[in-house]
């Protein structure tokens, strides 16, 4: 009976000495978790953007001080909407917004870059997402993703959408674009939920304008 107790209570304290130890850890380096993601959601609207950012040792502080000069985040629409200005900060070089739809094995987000007129993307970039590596998780490639730029906001064909993704090496009509090579259920939800997003972001846009807000 007695050792019985012992291993309970042992047990309870050990439990109680590693959740300590864990909560302390997560504490410790909770600022420093969310700056990494701060940085890492600045760099995918800069991408989205289309503009660059120097590589190096130095790259995060590169990021942080490139989206302060060049960006303004403002609400629209019940989304963030990303304003990106050109080297002089006095003209509007495009848009960037958030995207999301459910994919073939959880959610899918993405950012979406269109230019000042709003007349065509500029980049898309789909920094989470639960698809299968190999596969559906190949969106993220530079490959697949540059299909989207310069993409014209136009709607075409029967279901009037901006683009649809077809069998790889098909792509041959204006607004089709290459889905990806055995991830037919994920390009789909891809195109679904994008084609949706942007017909959302286009009715609403903002327009080309100088000058900071």
């Amino acid at each position: 009976m007695k050792e019985r107790i012992f291993s309970v209570v042992y047990m309870f304290f050990l439990t109680l000495v590693f959740t300590s130890v864990v909560s302390l850890v997560k504490h410790v380096n909770a600022e420093k978790i969310r700056l990494n993601e701060e940085v890492k959601l600045q760099a995918v609207v800069l991408d989205a953007l289309g503009i660059k950012v120097r590589s190096g040792p130095l790259r995060n502080e590169a990021v942080t001080a490139l989206f302060g000069e060049r960006v303004r985040r403002s609400e629209g629409e019940g989304r963030a909407i990303y304003t990106g200005y050109d080297e002089t900060g006095e003209e509007i070089v495009g848009y960037a917004f958030p995207a999301a739809g459910p994919g073939f094995w959880g959610p899918i987000q993405a950012m979406v870059g269109v230019d000042a007129g709003v007349t065509e993307v500029v980049g898309v970039s789909f920094p989470r997402h639960s698809e299968t590596p190999g596969l559906g998780a190949r969106m993220t490639e530079p490959q697949f993703r540059d299909q989207f730029r310069g993409l014209p906001l136009r709607k075409s064909g029967g279901d009037a959408v901006y683009f649809r993704l077809v069998a790889p090496g098909s792509a041959d009509r204006p607004g089709e674009l290459d889905a990806i090579t055995g991830a037919t259920m994920t390009s789909k939800a891809i195109e679904r939920f994008l084609n949706r997003e942007l017909d959302s972001f286009v009715a609403a846009a903002p327009r080309s304008r100088t000058g900071r807000e």
